[in-house]
């Protein structure tokens, strides 16, 4: 819990994105649990506990990082960018779950291409318009191609005929003796 955390103990911070990365630094300070809401709650029943909150500064590296709002009875928090825990076993399962989560998109890819194409069928039919554009898409990609393969069989031609001209100047020039 966010709340027992003291001075010196290991903190985890989980950088999520493209990227993730892991950042392992040291507990600089903890404030005093205070509640979420500091005011009186009418709709709040007597002798419930409120929500309790801490604020923890971690040192990495040489910068020092305030974490702010933390639930005091937590062991993890995830912020839009970044989860903290205290704890190495919640960051595993945090990784672990980002992993799965990669490894699922990745596997329902071929499933979005079908439906990509199916959905293109389904608008060239709805849509004459959009039929044709593809259609000249499609040839324009094809002649592009073309293009390719002849500018590449035009370099090997010239130089096939750089050489013929080089051996035909070798071979018919005078012997001046």
């Amino acid at each position: 819990m966010f709340s027992s955390i003291r001075q010196g103990n290991l903190f985890y911070i989980l950088v999520k994105g493209e990227k993730p990365a892991l950042k392992i630094g040291q507990v600089e300070s903890v404030s005093n649990p205070t509640p979420k809401y500091p005011t009186y709650t009418p709709g709040q029943p007597f002798g419930q506990q409120p929500e309790m909150i801490v604020d923890v500064k971690v040192k990495y590296e040489e910068d020092i990082m305030d974490f702010q709002k933390l639930p005091a009875n937590g062991e993890v928090f995830a912020y839009p960018n970044v989860i903290v825990s205290d704890k190495k076993e919640a960051i595993s399962s945090e990784v672990e779950a980002m992993l799965q989560t990669s490894k699922r998109t990745l596997e329902s890819v071929p499933y979005h291409e079908s439906v990509i194409e199916s959905c293109d069928d389904i608008l060239k039919t709805l849509n004459p318009q959009f039929a044709k554009e593809k259609q000249q898409e499609e040839k324009i990609g094809s002649l592009e191609t073309e293009v390719k393969s002849i500018k590449g069989d035009l370099g090997d031609i010239k130089e096939m005929l750089m050489k013929m001209s080089g051996n035909n100047n070798n071979t018919n020039k005078p012997n001046n003796k």
